[in-house]
């Protein structure tokens, strides 16, 4: 009989890279049971406490006029990332993971994906993504959660280890993590981002429906406002005499010159940009990620905080070099070939590795294949 594995990750966010990295987590665990995944939305990112949170503006006007500005956009990217979370995973009710309830004893309780475990992000120790409220004589798990930080002060690892002790397996998502872990007296493993370890098809399984481009193009990804990638991608693009495209989330603005816009795009569509691009320019994680995906030479510029994410899983790759610095020139990166075979077996060794955490887990004689 197949299990039930209950998942606790992030999917309130209006995030191609949470979204995916859900349906991504979905995909791994299929084969050793049923996902079901916890509809938990946090309180911050409710359309409440959203609107409640642009009011607060001290200059109460002013908020009132960013809240009218952006509702809009607010609401169509809620739209958009919705409709995927409930048309690919299967959602169950969140309320006992909350407030405590009734737990099927014969059910995993897993949590990961995800910066599950960040207390910055979620306001503090989150209970559902701590499975706090599931009693410890259930089989709790992780599957590449993450802290979203180096280290945790001794404040913090005191309220997280008495919520950590009951897990039966534990697997983050960077080596900083399991440090954190161990620093804590825990055990865990360090396995990659969960779209790094799924089935390669899936990614063109879900943008199967989606028309294949008929032009080549540059493909610019970018979540924090940089003049010099969007300069560089127009440069490129004009050398290999291709158009140059960017990803952008508010309709109201428009596309930085010389590159065409594409608005909000649904997940399904956010792959087939990667899947059809011949570069790609970005300074995103998950960015970086579909690249390598889908063996496009990509071209990474640093974020101005957080980039550790990006630092290591390029260096994972072999392809520290693909990112951009003061004294190299991002053309001459765009022109160094890449080892994809190399590449393809780094894919295949970090799967590997996930196959045997989860075998572990769920035992070899409990999965669907066996």
């Amino acid at each position: 009989m197949r299990p039930k594995i209950i998942v606790s990750t992030i999917i309130d966010s209006h995030n191609y890279g949470t979204a995916l990295q859900a349906v991504a987590t979905n995909d791994a665990l299929m084969p050793y049971g049923d996902p079901c995944f916890v509809d938990y939305c946090r309180p911050q990112w409710t359309r409440k406490e959203w609107r409640r949170g642009q009011l607060r503006n001290p200059n109460f006007f002013k908020g009132l006029c960013m809240l009218v500005a952006k509702y809009p956009v607010w609401i169509k990217s809620e739209g958009v990332f919705r409709s995927f979370v409930e048309k690919h995973l299967n959602l169950i009710d969140s309320a006992p993971f909350i407030n405590g309830g009734h737990f099927d004893k014969k059910a995993v309780y897993c949590v990961g994906s995800d910066q599950t475990w960040n207390i910055e992000c979620n306001n503090g120790i989150d209970p559902v993504y701590f499975l706090q409220n599931v009693p410890d004589d259930c089989k709790k798990i992780s599957f590449s959660a993450s802290f979203g930080r180096p280290a945790l002060d001794e404040a913090e690892s005191a309220l997280t280890k008495p919520l950590l002790e009951p897990f039966s397996a534990i697997s983050v998502r960077e080596s900083s993590s399991v440090s954190i872990l161990e620093n804590m007296g825990l055990r865990g493993i360090a396995l990659k981002d969960p779209v790094l370890l799924c089935r390669p098809e899936l990614w063109h399984e879900l943008a199967t429906h989606v028309p294949a481009s008929t032009e080549s193009y540059v493909l610019v990804y970018m979540l924090n406002q940089n003049s010099e990638m969007c300069s560089f991608a127009r440069k490129l693009a004009e050398r290999e005499g291709m158009r140059a495209r960017i990803v952008t989330f508010n309709p109201l603005k428009r596309a930085p010159e010389g590159l065409e816009g594409v608005c909000l795009p649904k997940p399904e569509e956010w792959v087939a940009l990667f899947r059809d691009a011949s570069y790609v320019v970005t300074d995103s994680f998950h960015g970086t990620c579909f690249s390598l995906l889908f063996e496009h030479p990509m071209i990474v510029f640093d974020p101005p905080k957080f980039s550790v994410r990006l630092k290591d899983v390029l260096a994972d790759f072999g392809l520290a070099d693909r990112r951009v610095s003061e004294d190299c020139d991002p053309m001459h990166i765009a022109a160094e070939p890449i080892n994809w075979d190399s590449v393809r077996s780094k894919k295949e060794e970090f799967s590997g590795e996930a196959k045997a955490f989860l075998d572990g887990v769920f035992g070899v004689s409990e999965r669907a294949d066996v």
